[in-house]
């Protein structure tokens, strides 16, 4: 099994690296003012309210990360967490695709939520990556309808 390890903030420029390649990968435009406050971001929260888990790239620097946000919830009938997990920035560097980097990441992710008796971990996936979430066990829920609202920007 590939080795696995616990992020540290010193990974933290490398993390937000490998997720503006998800995000380019999807359309987006990461901007460098994004990268200096992401990088902030995870620096200071790792180890607290945000798991990571990481591969170390044989030439340096990381082959693959992978975070989940831990948020306070109230509890819902059937799930009593008071805590529900929200994965981002699955990303794999262009040169070690297709080598199981991101199941590998996954499962460690999902083993640091198990451990934590989180219940409810949700992610939004990209086309690429839907397989691999269905296949550990995510689902689109029917039961309601997802949506979101920007605010504090102008739409377009």
């Amino acid at each position: 099994m590939t080795a696995t390890r616990l992020a540290l903030s010193t990974d933290a420029a490398e993390i937000v690296h490998l997720g503006a390649l998800m995000y380019k990968a999807v359309g987006a435009k990461p901007t460098p003012t994004w990268a200096l406050d992401s990088t902030t971001l995870v620096r200071e929260r790792l180890g607290k309210d945000l798991i990571g888990v990481v591969i170390d790239a044989p030439e340096g620097g990381l082959a693959c990360c992978g975070l989940v946000n831990i948020a306070p919830r109230l509890p819902r009938p059937g799930a009593m967490s008071h805590h529900m997990g929200y994965v981002q920035w699955v990303s794999t560097a262009p040169q070690h695709q297709n080598k199981g980097y991101a199941r590998a990441v996954m499962l460690a992710l999902l083993a640091e939520t198990d451990k934590r008796g989180i219940e409810v971990v949700e992610l939004h996936a990209s086309p690429s990556g839907r397989h691999l979430y269905e296949q550990l066990g995510f689902f689109v829920k029917t039961d309601n309808i997802p949506m979101t609202m920007v605010r504090g920007r102008p739409r377009t």
